[in-house]
């Protein structure tokens, strides 16, 4: 053991810092490392052994130790202990031109990296790993149905029949089952007016024409659906009434069994999107599929949660319709990637997935209390990694993204989510919590505010 990893007796005095404590105990670790008192390499207290010398929680030096990682001043090394980096300031992640990309909804990666390398260890020394490497069944196992049951029912309240789930290549490989399954060639399929984004090259692909149903503050609106069903002659709709892609808006229950109602007289099928849907502070609203199990396809993965990477989602299927998903999955993909499928079910099993997902909900908390305080007049969804941001007269979208990137930060303007011309809002979606370090998130917030706060400029949308 070298002398810079000898356990140092680093103690801050936070008695006299405002605010919590977690983040008393950050602000002294990043004010003691720019004076030098920690220098780079310097190894910090456990969590255990700080919260004791400090008379807190340890959950509080937890928390405190997360938000400095956030911050890119320290990082955990495992069966090491936790050190000081280097905090000099990097490139925002995934781009080298210094862009500070907030168009990406995706969540910081740090928090799930020790579990997946303990999930990847515990499989490494089983004496079955060859038996994952071969063709997979095309229902997955039933310890990977069990484990998508067992998610639906932790993020829903909804138990299901795990010989009703369908383990998937994540979310959009359940979005395209869903659809292809529901509708034909040349049909027309319901979506929201703004929707998420990979509908509509999915639709291209169907060879589905897609029909925008009008929204409100709190989602679709069933008249709304129930007139473009009639004229279109449409029986399949894709919507995500939790946390909505981009708006944020939840569905209540009275405008959920509403929909529904128009659903069942209409003769139509629903695709539930719900892949937010871990983020909601408990699942106090019943899913579309709650309604009526026999119309709804809900769908859900582990993307958001855990990592884009792993690939896994899964599908409730209405037992009809089971075996023709079957068969679309065996003629696109033969069956899901069982190697990924069982670092899910490991992580949803052994209580991994439920425990990432409350570290998700507190740092999108957090992250919207940033963005609250930075930016006054954001009104989103205090769950959602995002934000959907109504531009000020005389702002165009197109411009206030434009000039937004000029200055360094990226954003989505509405066109992205609109289904059709027309009818598409001066908004722009900002996602909060893809940006791994703090510091580049409050400069990126900081410099949306202060362009909002200014008067547009006269350029080619207003000719």
């Amino acid at each position: 053991m070298t002398m810079m990893e000898k356990q140092p007796r680093w103690l801050p005095d936070i008695s006299q810092r405002p605010g919590p404590r977690y983040r008393a105990i950050a602000a002294a670790l990043r004010d003691d490392i720019d004076s030098g008192a920690l220098p780079i390499g310097a190894k910090l207290p456990t969590h255990r052994d700080l919260a004791w010398r400090l008379g807190v929680t340890v959950g509080t030096v937890t928390r405190a130790y997360a938000e400095a990682e956030r911050g890119g001043l320290i990082g955990g090394e495992v069966g090491r202990g936790t050190f000081v980096r280097d905090p000099r300031p990097a490139e925002a992640p995934g781009d080298d031109s210094g862009i500070i990309d907030l168009s990406v909804n995706a969540l910081t990666q740090h928090p799930n990296e020790d579990r997946l390398r303990r999930a990847l260890a515990s499989l490494a020394e089983r004496n079955d790993l060859s038996g994952l490497m071969h063709y997979p069944p095309v229902n997955g196992s039933a310890r990977h149905r069990q484990a998508g049951a067992l998610w639906i029912e932790q993020t829903t309240g909804l138990a299901v029949d795990p010989a009703r789930v369908l383990p998937t290549a994540g979310g959009q490989n359940a979005m395209h089952l869903a659809l292809a399954a529901i509708t034909r060639p040349g049909d027309s399929l319901l979506v929201e007016q703004l929707s998420y984004p990979a509908v509509k090259p999915l639709a291209g692909l169907l060879d589905l024409r897609l029909v925008p149903v009008a929204m409100d503050g709190e989602g679709l609106l069933p008249d709304a659906l129930e007139q473009a069903a009639d004229a279109h002659g449409a029986h399949a709709l894709y919507c995500m009434p939790r946390l909505h892609n981009p708006t944020t808006v939840t569905q209540g229950a009275e405008r959920r069994r509403a929909v529904m109602a128009t659903c069942r007289r209409a003769g139509i099928r629903v695709v539930e999107d719900d892949v937010y849907g871990f983020l909601a502070d408990g699942p106090d609203l019943q899913p579309l599929a709650a309604l009526d199990p026999e119309r709804v396809l809900f769908l859900t993965s582990l993307s958001k949660n855990l990592m884009p990477g792993l690939r896994t989602g899964f599908l409730l299927c209405p037992p009809p319709l089971m075996d023709r998903v079957r068969t679309l999955l065996r003629a696109t993909l033969l069956g899901v990637n069982p190697l990924g499928a069982e670092l899910a079910a490991e992580f949803i099993l052994s209580g991994a997935a439920l425990e990432s997902a409350t570290q998700r909900r507190a740092l999108v908390a957090e992250r919207q209390a940033q963005a609250r305080r930075l930016i006054p007049g954001a009104t989103s969804d205090t769950a959602c990694p995002h934000l959907w941001l109504n531009l000020p007269e005389p702002w165009r979208r197109e411009d206030f993204a434009r000039a937004l990137l000029a200055r360094g930060v990226r954003v989505t303007p509405a066109d992205a989510f609109a289904v059709a011309r027309g009818d598409t809002p001066h908004a722009v979606r900002v996602c909060i919590g893809g940006v791994e370090r703090t510091d580049l998130l409050e400069q990126g917030l900081r410099t949306v505010a202060a362009l909002l706060a200014e008067p547009a400029a006269m350029g080619e949308s207003f000719v």
